[in-house]
């Protein structure tokens, strides 16, 4: 069924410059309910003549933009091309139109009657410049929409040069809003695969305005493409730089606290994966772990996108899940969120089980959606509050 919308455009009833400036007033998607559950969702293009349409999502088996096969179909007697799709009401997900013209290359772009978010324009390629698409049902997100509406915090950019690792890497850091003196001990979290662009620093000083969290300062790392894959992997050389050379470097720097249960170590997919890790093997160092669909299913002996066939064949445990299970129960506390639509949940779900089985202080969530900074940004305030609660405060709010 076409949206009443388009079938005020397919009518007459509406011109096409009448539909074009409802879409500029109130953006896209189009939403129908059809139900208490599902919406009619149709995403609306402006192509050109000589061009064809489909979509890419960030849900699905796929780590980035998932295809959808199906093309965008034109409105007779007008320059748009609609995509009606049946989908549940809770959703949140991003997501970006593929325009292919007659030379058969295609060009990925955001919705243009759905412009990213400000947040949405990071520099990890595999998720940057993409719209949001928020259903009706979905949990609302308001420290991240607190965060989109002010100013970026101010950023100090630095290099850190590792003499263990050989390499080097950028590092910003953001200090919370207020005045400190040099002998501050402020909470801090480091967030892997940091990027200047991160929302961790505004939606930070949205939670720390309101009153709900301890100031804090937030240490986003960068990550050199080259060596990601390598270094974020459950790689103990990596951990021993976070804990013997980055450490010493942001204590000689800031009023930072040397306490491990003002510490925490953050990261989304690989770089949960490696928060997860690093913090179980230096719990004296890290007292808080903030996995955002960390890669709970990685083992150097199996391959991403291993066939049924080889799983049934060779089944070694996970490395993040065989190590909490093998270890003692160390002195930290894990924040943990990952979507119900992605691929990774089941193995989250079974770190989850080891964690709580072996009296963790732990805190789980699964989002209506995939492996995507759309939830990320806006459930890393969840992390925070549970963290880094004002004293006193109420860690339910979490």
């Amino acid at each position: 069924m076409a949206d009443p919308l388009v079938e005020k455009l397919t009518t007459g009833e509406w011109s096409p410059e009448r539909f074009r400036r409802h879409l500029r007033e109130r953006g896209t998607p189009l939403v129908e309910r059809v139900s208490a559950d599902e919406v009619d969702v149709t995403f609306v293009d402006e192509p050109g003549d000589d061009m064809t349409v489909t979509l890419a999502v960030v849900i699905g088996p796929r780590i980035g933009f998932n295809p959808i096969g199906t093309e965008f179909v034109p409105v007779a007697g007008t320059p748009f091309r609609v995509l009606t799709l049946r989908m549940r009401s809770d959703l949140r997900f991003s997501y970006v139109f593929s325009r292919r013209g007659p030379t058969g290359e295609d060009t990925r772009l955001p919705d243009p009657s759905n412009p990213p978010p400000r947040f949405s324009q990071c520099s990890v390629e595999r998720f940057s410049g993409a719209s949001v698409a928020v259903l009706p049902d979905a949990l609302p997100l308001p420290w991240l929409d607190r965060a989109e509406a002010r100013p970026a915090p101010a950023l100090e950019a630095a290099v850190l040069a590792s003499e263990s690792l050989g390499d080097e890497r950028s590092v910003w850091v953001s200090m919370p809003p207020g005045d400190f003196s040099d002998q501050s001990a402020l909470p801090f979290v480091i967030h892997l695969d940091g990027t200047p662009e991160h929302s961790a620093p505004s939606v930070r000083d949205a939670l720390v305005r309101a009153g709900l969290i301890r100031p804090c300062a937030v240490v986003l790392v960068g990550q050199p493409a080259a060596q990601r894959d390598k270094e974020l992997l459950c790689n103990p050389a990596f951990s021993d730089m976070l804990v013997q050379e980055l450490l010493p470097w942001l204590h000689r720097r800031y009023p930072l606290s040397r306490d491990p249960g003002d510490v925490a170590l953050a990261g989304e997919s690989f770089g949960g994966l490696c928060a997860g890790w690093t913090v179980l093997h230096h719990p004296t160092t890290f007292g808080n772990a903030i996995l955002q669909s960390p890669s709970c299913g990685y083992h150097p002996d199996l391959r991403w996108g291993t066939g049924a066939g080889e799983l049934l064949r060779r089944t070694p445990v996970p490395t993040l899940i065989a190590d909490y299970s093998a270890a003692e129960t160390a002195p930290v506390r894990v924040f943990h969120d990952v979507g119900e639509l992605e691929s990774s949940n089941t193995h989250s779900r079974w770190l989850d089980h080891v964690l709580t089985g072996k009296g963790y202080d732990t805190l789980y969530r699964e989002f209506a959606g995939g492996h995507d900074y759309a939830w990320w940004r806006g459930m890393f305030a969840d992390a925070l509050l549970w963290c880094f609660p004002l004293a006193g405060g109420d860690r339910s709010q979490a």
